[in-house]
C-alpha cells in the first residue's frame, strides 16, 4: 500500500465506489470508509457510496497540505522533533548540485537528528549569515563537485571525479 495518495489519478468528472477508490489510490477500503467519517463528502447516504471525483481530489490535497511544513530559509525540518529547526553551525555542509542548486545537510541543535534540504546556491550566503556564521564560508562547509565557482578559490575535488 502507498504511503502518499496521488490525487491526480482521479478524474473530476466521474463518480467513484469505496472499492473503486480504493484500487484507484492503492489504500484499504477501510481508510476511505474512514476518510468518509473525517470529512469527504459522498453524493448521498444510500449504499453503495458513491464519491464525485472533483470532491475526493479536493480532500486528498487539503489531506496532504496539513502535513506540510514551510521552513524558514534557514531551518531544516527535524523528522524527529517533527517541526522546522535550525541546525547547528558546526554540522552544516553546502553541497553543490547541478543547476544552481545545493545540497544542505546538517543536524539538528536540538535533538542532533540528521537533516537534508535543497536550496539555491545563491542562497547559500545568507543561510549561512543567518546561522550565525561569518563569511566567507569555511572550506569544511562546502562541498564542490566538479567545478568550483568564481568567488570561492577554493581547490577540494573528490577523487572520483578527477580527470
Amino acid at each position: 500500500m502507498s504511503s502518499r495518495n496521488n490525487p491526480n489519478r482521479i478524474k473530476i468528472h466521474r463518480s467513484y465506489t469505496v472499492i473503486e477508490v480504493s484500487e484507484t489510490l492503492g489504500v484499504h477500503p477501510k481508510t476511505v470508509r474512514n476518510w468518509i467519517q473525517a470529512g469527504l463528502s459522498v453524493i448521498d447516504e444510500t449504499r453503495p457510496l458513491l464519491i464525485q471525483g472533483a470532491d475526493l481530489k479536493l480532500y486528498l490535497k487539503q489531506k496532504r497540505k496539513t502535513y506540510l511544513h514551510r521552513c524558514e530559509l534557514n531551518e531544516m525540518y527535524c523528522c524527529k522533533c517533527k517541526v522546522p529547526k535550525e541546525p547547528s553551525i558546526n554540522s552544516v555542509e553546502f553541497i553543490a548540485k547541478p543547476a544552481g542548486m545545493a545540497h544542505m545537510t546538517g543536524r539538528c541543535g536540538e535533538c542532533g537528528c540528521r537533516s537534508n534540504k535543497y536550496v539555491s546556491w545563491s542562497d547559500v550566503n545568507q543561510i549561512w549569515a543567518e546561522l550565525g556564521g561569518k563569511l566567507p564560508i569555511a572550506e569544511k562547509h562546502l562541498i564542490l563537485r566538479g567545478q568550483k565557482p568564481l568567488n570561492y578559490p577554493l581547490a577540494k575535488v573528490f577523487n572520483d571525479e578527477k580527470k
